[in-house]
């Protein structure tokens, strides 16, 4: 027979109340007691009847992560942060992917919605498409966005400066000497904007001019747009010497074509990333990137989360948000690294190369 609360009561010597105060986190219960009813509970193998607990509590412990590119390991980096918080919370984890789509990305809110407790999204709209989620949390849904943002929305925000990305990674180009500086622009997300306007700052700051012809746009799937989009580049043979990419698989794609054609990185084109893509120092020229760590955002974006769930975040808490610093690690797709600096698990394998 499974155990009961009634079983847990008798062992403690407590009444049935106190023992789901303990086990729903109540502070009505005093942290001493709740600590020896748990002790109990965790003696008897007490599994907690998590259907019953939602009817009684209209909550379902399950959290839904709503990201567009699940081959992307900055976003399954991120979905494995959001269950290291969430898990030793007591939530369960619903993943959907979007493919980058807006419409896909609406059927699966509304769908995760109606079974989980709230959502986190990287969501594909532009910065002012804010309609479909305004109306969303109007209605009390808990929505925390990460890695891009939708203007003037009220809920929490988890992403990184990227204006500043696109200003280290422009900027390392230049320093280089490098003066024909191409992008590989996003898909009109708040990241792909920020990053936009970072390297269009970086030209400004060195004088140099801001030439439309060298951004280019490039879609979902980003490999695949990197590699035509540089293709395209070097059959017109007016090829940037460097390029700033939006996302590290936007660079691999470019990478790729640049090697099919028979040219070198990065004596002919010079490239740097960003996002830090797992392995990406493992490629067949260790690719340059700007660096954050999308696992940390994904904890804080579940912390925030689980908060608001419990109550414990307010109206002026609607708008927050948490900015990830990027820095720059170099390596040898810009002509410039002289060894290998990683912020992550990634570390491993650069004491393999320089040991």
């Amino acid at each position: 027979m499974p155990t009961t609360i009634a079983d847990i009561a008798r062992e403690a010597g407590v009444s049935t109340m106190s023992v789901s105060r303990a086990i729903n986190d109540d502070p009505k219960i005093s942290p001493a007691t709740r600590e020896r009813i748990l002790r109990v509970a965790r003696k008897l193998n007490y599994r907690p009847n998590r259907y019953a607990r939602a009817l009684r509590t209209n909550l379902s412990h399950m959290i839904g992560i709503v990201i567009p590119d699940l081959m992307h390991s900055f976003f399954a980096e991120i979905s494995m942060g959001v269950e290291a918080f969430s898990r030793p919370a007591g939530y369960k984890n619903f993943i959907c992917n979007t493919e980058e789509d807006s419409g896909v990305e609406a059927g699966e809110v509304e769908a995760l919605l109606t079974h989980t407790d709230g959502l986190i999204v990287a969501t594909a709209l532009p910065p002012a498409e804010t309609k479909f989620y305004r109306r969303l949390i109007k209605g009390g849904a808990r929505i925390v966005l990460i890695d891009r943002q939708l203007d003037g929305l009220r809920c929490p925000v988890i992403k990184t400066d990227d204006v500043l990305a696109g200003t280290l990674g422009t900027e390392h180009l230049i320093k280089l000497g490098h003066r024909r500086i191409g992008h590989l622009y996003g898909p009109g997300t708040s990241n792909a904007v920020g990053r936009l306007e970072g390297y269009r700052r970086a030209l400004k700051k060195h004088q140099l001019p801001f030439t439309a012809s060298l951004v280019r746009g490039c879609v979902y799937p980003y490999e695949r747009s990197g590699y035509e989009v540089m293709s395209a580049w070097i059959r017109e043979g007016n090829a940037p010497t460097a390029l700033f990419t939006f996302n590290d698989p936007t660079a691999i794609g470019a990478l790729r074509a640049v090697f099919d054609a028979g040219l070198r990185v990065p004596d002919d084109v010079a490239f740097v990333g960003c996002g830090a893509i797992q392995y990406g120092d493992l490629l067949r020229v260790p690719l340059t990137t700007v660096s954050w760590s999308p696992a940390e955002m994904g904890r804080a974006a579940a912390h925030q989360l689980v908060e608001m769930i419990k109550g414990k975040r307010g109206e002026a808490d609607g708008a927050r948000q948490t900015i990830f610093t990027p820095e720059l690690v170099v390596r040898e797709s810009c002509g410039a690294a002289s060894g290998v600096r990683l912020r992550s698990g990634s570390d491993v394998f650069a004491a393999l190369k320089t040991g």
